[in-house]
């Protein structure tokens, strides 16, 4: 009987893991749809309209590595934003930045803000520069099309993070 009763409470307990694995991976979905949300929500027609392209980069990441200022340059295509960051984080933060071969939210960037054709960030002697042209090239089509919807936002991440979302789809699997 108290072998009957362990296998039974074995196969609870573990019912209620799968049940709250289930839970939380339709938590992480129902987040990550939001996250697309937000950026599509955040988006700019204009290059010129610095508080919405302030609040774009507040929504697509670019405060995460630390404090910033923006430049616009709108006098004359191709139309550019420049992003100077004053300080970092911390040093991981520093050695992100030095050390990465791409800034994802530049790519969000010029997906979502209309006539944006470059993207320059700064910190200290280093510069990640970002062109239309280039961005097309990493994604193999359109970049400015990635922007039109919330899916097409995360189908642009998906491009970006091909490893992540490869192990993600392990873990469903399993």
């Amino acid at each position: 009987m108290l072998k009957k009763t362990g296998v039974i409470l074995s196969a609870l307990i573990l019912f209620a893991l799968v049940l709250a694995g289930c839970q939380s991976s339709n938590t992480a979905g129902t987040q990550e749809k939001e996250k697309y949300q937000a950026f599509y929500d955040a988006r700019v027609q204009y290059l010129g309209d610095n508080s919405k392209v302030s609040a774009l980069l507040d929504t697509i990441g670019a405060g995460e590595l630390g404090e910033y200022t923006i430049a616009l340059k709108t006098d004359k295509e191709p139309y550019g934003l420049t992003v100077n960051y004053s300080t970092l984080k911390n040093e991981g933060a520093a050695a992100k930045f030095k050390n990465t071969g791409r800034i994802e939210y530049a790519y969000y960037s010029l997906a979502l803000i209309e006539n944006l054709s470059e993207v320059d960030v700064n910190y200290k002697d280093h510069n990640y520069r970002l062109t239309v042209a280039e961005a097309n090239e990493i994604v193999k089509g359109d970049i400015k099309e990635y922007g039109k919807t919330a899916e097409k936002l995360k189908e642009l991440d998906q491009i970006l993070n091909p490893v992540a979302y490869n192990k993600l789809r392990e873990n469903k699997d399993h």
